[in-house]
């Protein structure tokens, strides 16, 4: 009986081994794939279908440096409280879109500038990113602001899609978050 007990104990034994022996092996040739996909290198023994995997490698190409520009200016205006610089980069026909409102032509844009400087003060904006391509693009940048009336300090990260059109803005959309930032404000559109 002992025996038998010892046998079956070592056929366990060596059932477990070759189990976790398989796994070590299947988790280093994923951990080698997964390794190799986010690097864009698969070898070329790999003999995974098309439909399994999809690359898109992202050259970063040089910004236009007029867009470049442009966002920066864009940045400064709102630092500086300079609603007619704002305006400057915008084309006569546009639309300017935050959470909640439109503006539809130059002369609203500045007078919603105009309003929120009037609301608040030490404007910060850093840009974090710019993508461009034609006369297309988008921005991320992150915002902070002070409540004149509260003191209270508010922040947000913003991600902007534009168009331009003959060098100006036709279209200017920002998807605000206010949830990843802390002490944010929720009566400023930033």
């Amino acid at each position: 009986m002992k025996r038998i007990k010892i046998q079956l104990n070592q056929k366990l034994c060596a059932n477990r081994v070759f189990c976790i022996s398989i796994a070590m092996v299947i988790y280093g040739v994923s951990s080698f794939l997964v390794t190799s996909i986010a690097n864009n290198q698969l070898p070329a023994h790999a003999n995974l279908p098309n439909s399994l995997i999809t690359m898109h490698t992202f050259k970063a190409e040089p910004i236009d440096p007029n867009i470049q520009q442009m966002v920066e200016r864009q940045a400064k205006a709102w630092e500086t409280a300079n609603s007619d610089q704002i305006i400057a980069d915008f084309s006569d026909e546009c639309l300017f879109v935050v959470p909640g409102s439109r503006f539809r032509n130059k002369q609203e844009i500045k007078q919603a500038a105009e309003s929120y400087f009037a609301e608040y003060t030490h404007t910060k904006v850093t840009i974090k990113r710019i993508i461009a391509k034609g006369n297309e693009g988008a921005i991320e940048w992150e915002w902070s602001e002070t409540n004149k009336k509260t003191g209270q300090v508010s922040k947000a990260e913003d991600a902007i899609l534009f168009e331009l059109e003959h060098g100006k803005i036709k279209y200017w959309r920002e998807y605000i978050d206010k949830q990843s930032s802390e002490n944010s404000n929720p009566s400023s559109p930033y």
